[in-house]
């Protein structure tokens, strides 16, 4: 056995290793042990017991909204009412209204005739007045007396015209103040005919106001009754906007769940191609350093990719950013037709889809881990399926002119960290067009 020396730094590369490879041992071990599945059974679980209590919340809530209807059709019932008495209290008022205007007519007819009782009145007065007048007139000439005036009298003839203008005088005052008595009797009798009227229109009037007060009483108990089911309607309202504002958070909150489900799915998937051996943990390239693949001996990038299309003469026919071009198109010169030509994986790892798209015809796309993804479009025939494992260099489909297309050819992309890149970085160099 020969004789080893340990230098220093032999010793410092020994501790290193086996320090990396202790990190590596423990952190595959605890990537290892994590149950994905036990994970999203837990998420569905959440998911499930937040569409149970949607449905709960969601009975709730249409009750309460059937109960909702149910009082906006009592409401509609008393708004009715409500507006067939404001009807009616607006008729009470019209015809009172009427009313007043017609007492007024009447105290305005009465205070006329008290005007024109009061000139009567007036001239009695003044009738009078003239009368004790000539009595206080007899009384001063004392002895003279009315026999002596008519004796003073030169003659006979001028004795009877004297009698007669004192009998003439005495009846017309006797008249005129039987005449105002009369016109005062008849003023008495209209104004009392008059106030019959005015309190026959009194009385009507205060018969509608109390008709139109119990109208105005029965409005204000259905406002009432309205007011309080409006209330009783608003409360619930409320609670409906609480029970949708819990809906919409467990909508919300499953929505986070199957983003959560659907991460780590993607960590699975990843999780199981790096346990293939195709990938390493560093975020964004491959594990690869360059030089040639196992299968074909085929020439790798320093990011550990291979040209997807392996024949003699291979170009790019369009390259990365050219006119919004996001991948590269890769054709084969000199070897015949390039339809039908193998498409092989640029890099290990999984089967995200393969399925057709309109624009991109029969597309393939592999997860490679990491973020990094590749796509290969626009193929024939596609050999491999979702989930499927696929190795370096392993035919995954062959060239053709499905979708959107103008001629048989590869379209390849590289997708990093969900951002699509220049292909051309990471695999080998190939001619250009």
């Amino acid at each position: 056995m020969s004789n080893i020396k340990f230098t220093p730094l032999f010793r410092l590369l020994s501790v290193v290793l086996c320090i990396v490879m202790t990190l590596a041992s423990v952190s595959f071990g605890v990537y290892a042990e994590r149950d994905f599945q036990a994970e999203i059974d837990a998420l569905e679980s959440k998911i499930d017991a937040n569409n149970a209590k949607k449905e709960d919340k969601q009975k709730s809530a249409d009750e309460l909204n059937e109960e909702i209807d149910t009082l906006q059709e009592q409401i509609d019932v008393y708004n009715a009412q409500i507006s067939e008495l404001n009807s009616q209290i607006s008729g009470y008022d019209a015809v009172i209204d009427q009313r007043e205007a017609e007492i007024a007519k009447l105290d305005e007819s009465i205070n006329e005739i008290g005007v024109q009782k009061d000139k009567l009145n007036a001239q009695i007065a003044n009738t009078q007045e003239v009368l004790a007048e000539r009595m206080r007139a007899s009384y001063m000439a004392g002895e003279i007396s009315i026999l002596e005036i008519l004796l003073d009298a030169s003659d006979f003839e001028s004795f009877l015209t004297r009698l007669e203008l004192l009998s003439a005088v005495a009846k017309r005052d006797n008249e005129l103040i039987s005449a105002y008595n009369s016109q005062i009797d008849e003023s008495n009798k209209l104004v009392e005919q008059l106030n019959a009227q005015k309190q026959e229109q009194v009385d009507k009037q205060a018969a509608i106001e109390a008709e139109k007060a119990k109208k105005v009483d029965s409005k204000a108990q259905i406002q009432s009754a309205r007011n309080s089911i409006s209330s009783q309607q608003a409360k619930l309202e409320k609670k409906v906007d609480s029970y949708n504002s819990i809906l919409s958070n467990l909508d919300q909150s499953s929505a986070q769940y199957r983003a959560q489900m659907e991460k780590i799915k993607k960590e699975q998937a990843e999780y199981d191609a790096i346990k293939q051996g195709g990938m390493d943990s560093g975020s964004g390239s491959l594990n690869s350093g360059g030089g040639k693949s196992e299968i074909g001996n085929y020439p790798v990038s320093s990011k550990g990719m291979i040209v997807p299309l392996q024949y003699s003469n291979v170009y790019v026919s369009q390259h990365y950013g050219h006119n919004g071009h996001k991948g590269v198109d890769i054709c084969t010169r000199g070897t015949g037709s390039t339809d039908g030509k193998e498409i092989r994986a640029a890099a290990d790892g999984v089967v995200y889809s393969a399925e057709f798209h309109k624009s991109w015809g029969n597309n393939v796309y592999i997860n490679h881990g990491n973020g990094v993804y590749t796509r290969y479009a626009h193929c024939s025939k596609m050999i491999v399926s979702a989930g499927d494992q696929v190795k370096q260099g392993q035919v995954i489909a062959y060239v053709g002119n499905t979708g959107n297309s103008f001629g048989p050819h590869l379209h390849f992309e590289v997708w990093v960290n969900g951002t699509r890149t220049n292909p051309e970085v990471w695999i080998p160099a190939m001619a250009n067009k």
